[in-house]
């Protein structure tokens, strides 16, 4: 069996709570990006990835980080030749390949999203050519059933639905001063009061801080017990994690969203910088470079809580010792759909896989063909 085609379907991102509510980011700092992210991201798309064989089986990916559109010239251009023709089997020969073709503009970013789509894909026609799920292929199952936390608004009908632990995305930043931090504070204290006392309850800065102000938050917020504060600065600032993790050691400090590749992530674990990593498998290499990640971040006692949704991630964390959990990010939340029909969805606070071949999903057709909006990933 080899491969035949890689094609790639284009998909605009339709607005939600991600991107139209109040949330900091890098771009706070700025008076006329403030007030929400659709301000500053400009169009967003996501690229479905359709690896063909000569076979008749098709393996799907999607590659993350919301610009798409771009993997077009980059596949056309380069991968594909470095992919038709060869065995889909080949996923460490072909990821290498890949990688090492484009190491002159490549390395982090667009190209290593590209990357994890097409790896996703490979691993999806894997699967179905062996008739095995995904998660058999890597190991084998490491827990029966995967505890989800719920990423956006905490609400009685969320926790009604069995999710016991939530991040909240944080809404102000340094630039609105003494008066934003109350209003955090008084958002974690409410929502708090609403969990009661057992839920994990984390906050989500999405690179939205700097040093002293995330340091005066995770003390602000130390009676509401709060695990972990996420990615607190931009991902080019390690030393900054650090800083933070030294001054609040009562509080983990997690970061990984917006990394790429192995080589990324021993940077962070050499400086010390996170307490868990957290690769998102759509943009930091895909199954085939998070098994490593994962594999050197154990040989750390570091545990690994993938950033992201969907049957890749879920199927990840099955297999991962080092991977006690996984995140949920609330995207149906305004009626958008997902991108695959067969998506793991939780139930009661789990998510529960199947014995499906590959992923076990395919794309939702009418999504695939603009007649339904598909929801915004961060």
């Amino acid at each position: 069996m080899v491969i035949t085609e890689v094609k790639t379907h284009l998909i605009p991102l339709s607005s939600s709570w991600i991107s139209e509510s109040l949330i900091a980011s890098p771009m706070s700092i700025f008076e006329e990006y403030r007030e929400k992210r659709s301000t500053w991201f400009g169009p967003l798309t996501t690229a479905l990835i359709e690896v063909k064989t000569d076979s008749g089986l098709q393996g799907w990916g999607m590659v993350g980080g919301g610009k798409g559109k771009l993997a077009v010239p980059i596949i056309e251009d380069q991968f594909k030749q470095l992919l038709v023709g060869h065995s889909p089997f080949d996923t460490e020969l072909l990821w290498e390949q890949m990688f090492r073709a484009s190491q002159f503009y490549g390395r982090r970013g667009i190209v290593i999203e590209v990357m994890s789509g097409i790896d996703l894909a490979l691993w999806d026609v894997v699967g179905k050519a062996t008739g095995q799920p995904v998660y058999n292929l890597l190991g084998g199952k490491t827990k029966d059933r995967i505890p989800v936390y719920l990423t956006g608004s905490l609400t009685r009908e969320r926790m009604a639905a069995g999710f016991q632990h939530a991040k909240l995305p944080v809404r102000h930043g340094p630039a609105d001063g003494l008066a934003g931090l109350r209003k955090n504070v008084e958002m974690v204290e409410e929502a708090r009061t609403m969990m009661g006392p057992d839920g994990d309850l984390m906050l989500d800065c999405y690179m939205g801080l700097d040093v002293p102000y995330a340091v005066a938050l995770a003390m602000a917020v130390a009676d509401f017990r709060v695990p972990w504060m996420e990615e607190p600065v931009p991902p080019d600032q390690p030393d900054a994690y650090r800083r933070i993790k030294d001054a609040v050691p009562e509080m983990l400090i997690t970061g990984g969203e917006h990394e790429y590749t192995r080589y990324g992530f021993r940077n962070l674990i050499e400086k010390q910088a996170v307490d868990i990593l957290q690769p998102d498998i759509y943009r930091a290499g895909g199954m085939t470079e998070l098994k490593k990640i994962a594999a050197m971040a154990s040989a750390y006692g570091l545990p690994v809580i993938p950033h992201g949704v969907g049957a890749p991630t879920y199927h990840f964390v099955m297999v991962t010792l080092n991977c006690p959990r996984a995140e949920y990010v609330d995207v149906l939340a305004q009626g958008r759909r997902t991108l695959f029909r067969g998506d793991p969805q939780p139930s009661g606070g789990y998510v529960e896989l199947g014995s499906a071949p590959g992923f076990g999903y395919e794309p939702d057709e009418e999504v695939l063909q603009g007649k339904a909006p598909a929801a915004l990933i961060r």
